[in-house]
């Protein structure tokens, strides 16, 4: 290493990509806002597709195995062909989970090896997204647990690990849901901030409290 190797911060920032994390109630429309981000394709594990009827923009991949979803993560970092999409979407995380924590308790009688093993190949995962210059839109299902007293929105995931180690790894965290806008009124909206009862992150600091769930606009916003 030499100093002429190094990189101004907001530089190197530029080029890392969006990386969203979203979760909330079922219903809320989650997957249709994948045809809102640039170069979209999708990576399907949830069962059913009625919803994206209309998004004739978003080529699919289903992946209802293990196999198939860890056949789509290869593409993604390996293929020449991902450079073609801006935007890597899956729904959902917590389905991934469960279909390897599925097969993962059909070879170990182990429970709570089961549990690990499954933890550690969706982090494997999860950090590869993280360290790619391209956008990701993760879904994840809710969950409400009971923190220091408080019944709190969370992300949610088999087991403890992933609950501690996925919401720590991403910058953005969204929930999305009916939300009461101050000037505006109720509509559907991500919250980008903690408040009472919901996690939520914005560490590029670009983002209101509420923003309007359209994905090329908000990246704009956090590279901005």
């Amino acid at each position: 290493m030499n100093i002429q190797q190094l990189r101004p911060a907001s530089e190197l920032a530029k080029k890392a990509g969006v990386k969203a994390l979203v979760y909330g109630p079922p219903g809320t429309g989650k997957t249709p806002i994948c045809a809102t981000a640039p170069k979209p394709v999708l990576c399907s594990i949830e069962p059913g597709l009625l919803s994206m009827k209309s998004a004739t923009n978003v080529p699919v991949w289903e992946a209802p195995t293990v196999a198939k979803i860890d056949e789509f993560f290869d593409w993604v970092f390996r293929s020449p062909e991902a450079k073609n999409f801006d935007t890597f979407c899956v729904d959902s995380i917590s389905e991934m989970a469960q279909v390897i924590l599925k097969e993962e308790m059909e070879r170990n009688k182990h429970g709570q090896k089961a549990y690990g093993e499954m933890a550690e190949k969706v982090m494997s995962h999860m950090r590869a997204c993280y360290a790619t210059d391209k956008n990701f839109y993760l879904i994840c299902k809710m969950e409400v647990m009971e923190i220091e007293g408080q019944s709190t929105k969370i992300p949610g995931f088999p087991g403890q690990q992933l609950k501690k180690e996925i919401p720590h790894l991403f910058d953005e965290i969204f929930y999305l849901d009916l939300a009461n806008i101050p000037g505006v009124g109720q509509q559907m909206a991500f919250r980008t901030k903690n408040t009472f009862g919901i996690r939520a992150r914005d560490r590029s600091g670009m983002l209101a409290e509420f923003e309007p769930p359209h994905l090329g606009q908000i990246f704009q916003k956090c590279m901005s």
